[in-house]
């Protein structure tokens, strides 16, 4: 879960990681993992970005709960 510098600061935006970053080992929470679709994933990840490093199209997705 994204947080500013306090560990207490997190709130609702989340990373999906594609690949791997060791240095947010124990310093941030897992909730879960991408088991199918990964592909898109790269794809968002390779689109155009503003300065802001945010993607210059909208990028959309829906999340499956599995309980």
């Amino acid at each position: 879960m994204a947080r500013a510098a306090d560990p207490d600061t997190a709130g609702s935006q989340f990373f999906i990681v594609v690949e791997d970053s060791r240095f947010l080992d124990r310093k941030y929470s897992v909730f879960g993992e991408v088991t199918k679709g990964i592909g898109i994933a790269d794809k968002i990840v390779n689109l155009a970005r503003d300065e802001r490093d945010n993607p210059k199209e909208r990028v959309e997705m829906t999340v499956t709960i599995v309980e």
